[in-house]
């Protein structure tokens, strides 16, 4: 089943707020995400980032995707079902919690 992830994330001093939607097809005998838990937005990114998702810090590039898991970590805050062309898909919105 197809699974589309808008993730969000907020600005900082780091660096600047941010969204990626992100399609995967979840076949991986877990449950779905509910609205309210926490999850791992990085497992699902895969070391796939783009160059506005990366910034430096003391010297060491990083990406936004693993500092909020690391800091704040990522939130469920709207789970969706929607049918498009024939095809029934999940639709989830998750945002950093800072």
């Amino acid at each position: 089943m197809k699974v589309h992830f808008s993730i969000n994330w907020s600005k900082t001093g780091f660096y600047n707020s941010g969204k990626r939607d992100l399609t995967i097809n979840w076949n991986n005998g877990e449950g779905f995400p509910r609205e309210g838990e926490a999850i791992n937005i990085p497992k699902f990114i895969g070391g796939n980032y783009q160059s506005d998702e990366t910034f430096m810090h003391n010297n060491i590039e990083l990406n936004v995707f693993d500092w909020v898991e690391n800091t704040t970590g990522w939130e469920v805050e709207m789970v969706k079902w929607d049918h498009h062309q024939g095809t029934t898909f999940l639709h989830i919105l998750v945002g950093d919690k800072g």
